[in-house]
This record gives structure tokens, sequence and C-alpha cells, in this order.
């Protein structure tokens, strides 16, 4: 179950009734014990409401990062399925000052795309990926 701001405020005034009442002239006997209790129910909802934000913290953290490489991964596929798609006679130079570029033709052609199937193929499935759960019923509550 998500702890939320208006629960930890609402525990700190149960908190502060009790502290009050301890110091009434006619508290009952258990009056420190019932404040005690709940300074430390307080203290547990502090810890958790903290846990929780850290939680949410790393998770957004997560998504930062794993959004740019997602789309990084589906630019290079996009890029293998451009050069698979590429006519026979393209000429292919490795770099700019490439002075021998290979030209995709007949049995070159065949390859080449092959080649690059077999490549996307081992590639295309990224190894991450993003989903988005609805909460259990414990959590929604």
């Amino acid at each position: 179950m998500a702890i939320t701001i208006e629960q930890v405020m609402e525990q700190a005034q149960v908190y502060a009734d009790a502290l009050i009442l301890v110091s009434q002239p006619f508290a009952p006997s258990d009056a420190k014990e019932l404040a005690e209790f709940q300074k430390q129910v307080l203290q547990e909802m502090l810890v958790a409401f903290e846990d929780e934000a850290h939680t949410a913290g790393a998770q957004e953290a997560t998504l930062d990062l794993a959004k740019p490489l997602i789309e990084w991964h589906q630019y290079r596929v996009g890029n293998l399925d451009k050069m698979i798609d590429a006519p026979e006679g393209t000429q292919v130079c490795l770099g700019v000052d490439d002075a021998n570029p290979t030209i995709l033709d007949g049995e070159r052609h065949s390859v080449w795309r092959l080649a690059l199937r077999l490549a996307k193929q081992q590639f295309e499935k990224f190894p991450l990926s993003i989903q988005r759960t609805a909460p259990t019923s414990d959590e929604e509550e």
C-alpha cells in the first residue's frame, strides 16, 4: 500500500493530539504510552514514505536512461532496413575517403542482403522493454 503525504500528515496530527493529552491534568494513565506508540507509527510511516519516494525516483531515472537507448536501437535497426532495401547497383563505401567502393550487383547484392538480414535478426529485438503495469489491488488502497 502506498503511503501518501496526507496520511503522514494525519498521523502527525494524531501524534500531536496524543502529546497534548499527556500534558493534561486528568490524562489517562496510559497517555504517555499512547503518545509513544503514535510517535512510533509516525516514524515507521515516514521511513516507508521515504523508501517509496526513493524507489519512484530510481524508476524514473531508469526510464530516463532506457528511453534514449531504445530510440538509438530503433534508429540503428531502421538503418539496417534501409541498407537491406538498397537497390542493385548501389555503391558501398567504407568511409568518406574510400577509393574503391563496392558495387552491389548480381551475387554481391544477394549476399549483401542476406548478411544484413542475418545481422538484423541478431539485433532486431532490443533486450530491454518498458512496460507500464496497473497497480495491484493492494497498491491501490
